[in-house]
């Protein structure tokens, strides 16, 4: 939960007025995409703000953010892969690392991404090409090299593999909910014990040194409690045996 309140005010700094539709878009993401609420967020946030920190719009970020997520669902689905690390090859891929690409059956190069940018109207023969343009030009290629893989995670989600993933992802999303209802209360403890830390630190060694030996007694005694509580109940078998004579026996070798 506290991941989940984390991640949403990321994505409304990152994407501002367009961050409502990000969060409509995850609302259902463990079915549609075999994901939690928090992972589509956050990966989503993680593209936006590589998108927007290269100059593009926060509307076109998010458009592209939500298309990227979803279709690392479906390159997971269709590659038979955890969707996080399909997730981390694309993002590769938008930063110049082709590499990472290629073992989800895409070959770029920079002559590719300038062609494409020609093409897109991105830049002129003979221009520079710009951060924008060039992350624009990449987005593209990806989505056209991946068309085999679009849809594959809803057309297969009755199959074992996606089942397992929509199951996983909707236990998370009910923690996170379980969790949120406990917040506040997990914001007064932490503040309450940070408030006794600070007190803690303001006394003086004296004090300090005499709470910590009451802490010490109090950790020592718990072990010993528990075996006392466990022993009490054998007290009547314990004292049989050792009037017994084999108790005697042992008693008076242990003497010697």
């Amino acid at each position: 939960a506290s991941d989940m309140s984390e991640t949403v005010n990321k994505v409304n700094v990152v994407f501002g007025d367009a961050s409502e539709s990000v969060i409509a878009f995850a609302k259902d993401a463990a079915k549609s995409l075999g994901m939690s609420r928090e992972q589509a967020l956050s990966a989503a946030g993680t593209f936006g703000n590589l998108f927007t920190s290269m100059g593009l719009g926060k509307k076109e970020s998010a458009k592209l953010s939500t298309n990227l997520v979803k279709l690392a669902a479906d390159l997971g689905s269709f590659n038979n892969m955890d969707p996080t690390v399909v997730l981390d090859k694309l993002r590769a891929g938008l930063t110049g690392e082709t590499e990472p690409l290629k073992a989800l059956g895409i070959a770029l190069n920079q002559d590719k991404i300038e062609a494409k940018a020609l093409e897109m109207g991105l830049m002129e023969l003979g221009g520079e090409l710009t951060s924008a343009a060039k992350i624009q030009a990449t987005y593209a290629l990806i989505v056209e090299g991946t068309t085999n893989a679009h849809g594959d995670f809803i057309e297969t989600a009755g199959g074992l593999a996606n089942s397992t993933k929509i199951i996983q992802g909707q236990i998370k999303d009910l923690a996170a909910d379980m969790g949120e209802q406990l917040l506040p209360i997990a914001l007064k403890v932490v503040t309450r014990v940070g408030d006794m830390v600070s007190k803690f630190s303001e006394m003086d060694a004296s004090g300090q040194k005499a709470i910590l030996v009451v802490a010490g007694l109090a950790a020592a005694m718990g072990p010993l409690l528990t075996v006392t509580g466990k022993l009490i109940p054998l007290l009547p078998t314990i004292i049989s045996f050792l009037a017994s004579p084999a108790g005697l026996i042992i008693g008076g070798v242990a003497l010697l």
